[in-house]
């Protein structure tokens, strides 16, 4: 079968330097024959993994600058039990809030992250069985042993590529122990990720040139025997890179008993001897002041020549992550014998493992203080230099906040240590303080927070009550002239055939207004504002004619001189009061819906073509992967109703808005005016308050 699929391979590409037409000929058929069996076997592999391919929605949500960011993601996984269990990447699901599954059959459902292992880029998501469609039976793939791949073989990469449907693309497996070190690197530390947390340091990957892409991480790649060998999770450049399907399992299996996975840290990094003038053993590289191998005497540049009595040697870069892997499975809190060479004599001694943590901890957004909070893990305190994990890291504080403006103010790297005398022991120990806090119905004034900063310790105070925002000021009303202008200089004046009369030409005369029952006309070049010339002389001064009426008091009249058809004509009108431009216009803020509305305007009528009877308010701004993004609200749409209720006005949308935050409906309906179009908008909010998106109201 493997032959016949390899010249089946070869012959796809062609067949060149035939002896004679009728070698050509036969060759042809042959070649149709293997083309067919290929065909053949590639269906029957693709139709037995394709079924538990599914393609997974992420809302991911982080922090910058002291401000929750949300935004959206796709990735591929694969179903691997009747319980609905996902296997995908750590990558995909990471800072993962909301998760969705769509299923081969194109039923999308809710899925919830049952756990995540970052040092080897996989996760596991359940399946919400209960949201499926009645007698769904879910297709499950089967896990090969990956240890039988060998360079060569034929592989399949599936899964949804920029987030389109499921696809399949054919390769050959290039590498079955591909590992990222080079030079002097530790191989366990040439991996890491731009959030702080290693990766790759138990993996030998599967290398393969079946094509990938933003998309098909989390995705299988499978055997022409329809088996899930590896979980694609890099590529780039005709080159895909996938984690074991051994190592998968081992690891889904312990996420989805312990929904983490338990490891054993000794407190060390090793390194190959290969370019070494060592004969034998296992290079120590680091050890962890304090750790466990620390505490055991275990020095850097110690030579282990034995673990447990049995005699080790790692010679090359691909052997590191399968010894690191077999002391991180020891049990936690167990001991490990080492033999190591230290000046050339032996030293036995004895390491009691601690149990290995993450090292990326939770983080979340203080809203009310303007202030990201971090937990304080094990890497981040000795990576810090702190002296222990008390207290919650600040990892951001927004511009204008009131830790901002506090003196001194809060700022990244700080370690908020107690609020108003009570210690805070860590980051859930601030979020609940937060908490009651901001729950009082009377806010204090002041609220005094001591925090650590490069081992100082300072105290200061903020003030927990928030600003209110007020609305934007609106110029006091002024004379207007109900028609827009552009400025006509020298050289636009000969071309219109008015050479030597500057001024303003109307590009609009706004209906409705006392300029359009004046007579004043689209084309129209005013020269003159009661007797006074008018020169602009460039487009800076795009302004000059209403700054020139504002002069003027309304309810006045006004007579304008224009050129019209290259003849002078006397205009006569009523000035009438200025009208509030978007930047004026009351607005309303919702956090839950993260979007930003303000009152309709007269110039937004116009703009649109909406005449008076068309209500509602304008999204002036709204948070791609917020709540009412998702749903399809848009800047620029003019919602009308929302949950059935009219909404014509900022007063009315404050109202239902919050009537919603009260109910906490599953379901939310927005009706929504966008162009000359109606559109029927829903959104499904998850009102469930957790760690990383606490924000009190």
């Amino acid at each position: 079968m493997n032959s016949k699929l390899v010249v089946s391979l070869v012959l796809l590409v062609g067949l060149s330097g035939c002896a004679s037409s009728a070698h050509h000929s036969a060759a042809a058929v042959d070649d149709n024959g293997l083309r067919d069996e290929l065909r053949s076997v590639i269906a029957s592999a693709r139709d037995r993994v394709f079924p538990a391919l599914v393609n997974i929605s992420v809302v991911t949500v982080d922090y910058q600058g002291g401000k929750e960011r949300k935004g959206q993601s796709t990735g591929s996984g694969t179903i691997i039990d009747k319980e609905g269990h996902v296997l995908t990447n750590h990558h995909v699901v990471n800072d993962g809030h909301k998760f969705r599954i769509t299923l081969s059959d194109k039923q999308e459902v809710p899925a919830t992250l049952v756990g995540e292992d970052a040092l080897c880029d996989l996760a596991i998501l359940k399946i919400d069985l209960t949201q499926m469609k009645s007698g769904t039976s879910l297709p499950v793939a089967e896990l090969a042993d990956s240890d039988k791949l060998q360079t060569g073989d034929i592989v399949m990469a599936m899964g949804s590529p920029w987030g389109l449907s499921r696809s399949v693309t054919l390769g050959i497996v290039s590498n079955t122990e591909r590992v990222f070190a080079a030079g002097s690197e530790d191989a366990m530390d040439a991996m890491q990720d731009e959030a702080g947390e290693r990766s790759g340091l138990f993996t030998r990957w599967i290398q393969h040139d079946a094509a990938i892409n933003p998309g098909n991480s989390g995705g299988p790649l499978v055997n022409v025997q329809g088996q899930v060998v590896g979980v694609n999770t890099l590529g780039g450049t005709n080159m895909g890179f996938a984690s074991p399907s051994n190592l998968a399992k081992d690891i889904a299996a312990k996420i989805i008993k312990f929904g983490e996975v338990p490891r054993s840290s000794l407190g060390l990094t090793v390194k190959q001897i290969g370019k070494t003038s060592f004969t034998n053993g296992v290079l120590i590289t680091s050890v962890i002041a304090n750790g466990p191998a620390a505490k055991a005497g275990v020095k850097p540049g110690d030579l282990v020549t034995a673990i447990d009595g049995t005699p080790v040697t790692v010679r090359f870069a691909e052997e590191v992550p399968p010894l690191l892997k077999s002391l991180a499975d020891r049990p936690i809190g167990g001991t490990v014998a080492f033999t190591i060479e230290r000046d050339g004599k032996p030293i036995a001694t004895t390491i009691t493992t601690e149990k290995m943590l993450r090292d990326k901890g939770d983080e979340t957004l203080l809203r009310g203080w303007g202030i990201v909070g971090r937990e304080i893990t094990e890497k981040i305190a000795r990576d810090r230099r702190l002296d222990s994990t008390q207290g919650a890291l600040v990892g951001g504080v927004r511009s204008g906040s009131p830790a901002a403006l506090a003196e001194p103010a809060i700022g990244w790297g700080d370690v908020i240590k107690a609020i108003d005398g009570q210690p805070v022991s860590s980051l859930k120990d601030l979020v609940e303080k937060y908490r009651v806090i901001m729950a009082q119905e009377k806010l204090p004034e002041f609220l005094m927070i001591e925090f650590d900063r490069q081992g100082k310790d300072n105290v200061t105070l903020i003030k927990p009550r928030p600003e209110k925002r007020d609305d934007p000021p609106r110029e006091l009303p002024k004379a207007w002239i109900g028609a827009a202008t552009q400025p006509v200089t020298k050289d636009l004046a000969t071309k219109l055939g008015i050479e030597g009369s500057l001024g303003f030409r109307v590009t609009r005369v706004y209906p409705g207004t006392k300029a359009a029952s004046s007579g004043l006309k689209v084309g129209d070049v005013i020269t003159q504002l009661n007797g006074e010339k008018l020169t602009p002389k460039g487009v800076q001064d795009a302004g000059l004619f209403q700054r020139q009426v504002r002069k003027l008091k309304a309810g006045e009249s006004a007579k304008l001189t224009v050129a019209r058809d290259g003849k002078p004509v006397e205009v006569s009108l009523e000035l009438e009061r200025t009208r509030y431009t978007a930047d004026e216009a009351i607005k309303s803020r919702n956090e839950d819906f993260e979007l930003t509305v303000r009152e309709l305007t007269f110039f937004d009528r116009d703009d649109e073509r909406w005449d008076d009877s068309v209500m509602g308010v304008y999204v002036e701004d709204v948070e791609r992967a917020g709540w009412a993004g998702i749903a399809g609200i848009q800047p620029g749409d003019l919602i009308q109703q929302i949950d059935k209720q009219p909404v014509t006005t900022i007063a009315e949308f404050k109202a239902v808005m919050e009537k919603l935050a009260k109910a906490q409906p599953a379901k939310v309906e927005f009706v929504v005016l966008r162009d000359n179009r109606t559109f029927f908008n829903f959104a499904e909010p998850d009102w469930k308050p957790t760690l990383k998106d606490e924000t009190a109201k």
